[in-house]
């Protein structure tokens, strides 16, 4: 004999009966993945639309009167707010985790590093977590101005250097 004759066919029945006994065994395990994509998927896009949204836009608007301050030259405002309108320290404060206060990182640094306090110009500009073309460039600069001032020469030019670097590669 050979060994086709031998060979017992796969008929479709039987596949299709396997599968369906699976399913129907399985299908509260299904069932429960399905719901779970949807909630996870549905509660993501409502943290998103109901509260990320708004509270990103909350902070650009915080942060809109301390940047008049700043361009004022007006740094302590700037810094601290008028008692009516936030200053760049109370906007990091109340809005963590949207990019008004990660920007908020970078103009409080840079107001202390023109006060010439050094060190707290450090703490905030390292702080700064951005890869915006034109920001980050200048927080590494600030950021490597400060440590020449305290006189972390090698740190000082590695900083300027990238971000030099960086400005050179800005393509508009």
């Amino acid at each position: 004999m050979s060994k086709k004759e031998t060979e017992k066919p796969i008929l479709a029945d039987e596949v299709l009966g396997k599968s369906e006994a699976f399913v129907i065994e399985h299908k509260n395990k299904f069932l429960g993945a399905i719901i779970a994509i949807i909630v996870i998927v549905g509660g993501y896009l409502a943290y998103n639309t109901f509260v990320a949204a708004p509270k990103e836009a909350e902070a650009a608007k915080a942060i809109f009167k301390a940047e008049q301050y700043f361009v004022n030259g007006d740094l302590e405002t700037a810094l601290n707010g008028d008692g009516v309108n936030a200053g760049f320290l109370q906007v990091i404060e109340e809005n963590g985790g949207t990019d008004a206060a990660n920007l908020a990182y970078a103009y409080a640094g840079i107001c202390y590093a023109q006060q010439q306090n050094f060190d707290e110009a450090i703490n905030y500009l390292e702080k700064y977590n951005g890869n915006d073309k034109i920001v980050s460039p200048m927080v590494k600069y600030a950021l490597g101005n400060c440590y020449a001032y305290k006189e972390n020469i090698d740190k000082a030019i590695k900083l300027v250097l990238e971000a030099a670097e960086e400005a050179n590669n800005i393509t508009v």
